[in-house]
């Protein structure tokens, strides 16, 4: 397990790199994260910000998860190339590169995040109401 200073200094340098991001289908066990479905795309610089703090922000678990997830929130430099993930888990936690730092980050705010990811029709796009 790594120490949240370092994943929090990992996360300071990835998302500096980072000019987009995308929520795709599944955690942990879903592939390579290119082939997965994309569920959401995060272009807005502010938008980008809000995902950022709702996703960095809280306090770290030293521990994971034992599900794989349900979804990925993955970094995209300016060429499209992906700079890391997180796979979201239980509708609190965030695993940032699990497999590399293996610590949960207990997300501060897990209803701004959820409200985030309707926001950004995550969860598909609701009925039209006529």
């Amino acid at each position: 397990m790594t120490d949240g200073a370092q994943i929090r200094a990992w996360l300071d340098e990835a998302w500096s790199r980072t000019e987009a991001a995308v929520v795709l289908a599944g955690g942990d066990d879903a592939g390579p994260l290119a082939r997965r479905r994309v569920l959401a795309e995060v272009y807005d610089d502010d938008a980008l910000a809000e995902l950022r703090e709702l996703t960095t922000t809280g306090a770290f678990t030293g521990d994971i998860c034992r599900c794989f997830g349900s979804l990925t929130v993955a970094l995209l430099d300016a060429r499209g190339d992906f700079v890391g993930s997180g796979s979201h888990h239980g509708g609190t936690d965030i695993s940032w590169e699990r497999g590399r730092f293996r610590n949960n980050l207990e997300v501060a705010d897990p209803e701004r995040l959820e409200a985030f990811f309707r926001r950004h029709e995550v969860y598909g796009r609701p009925p039209d109401v006529t």
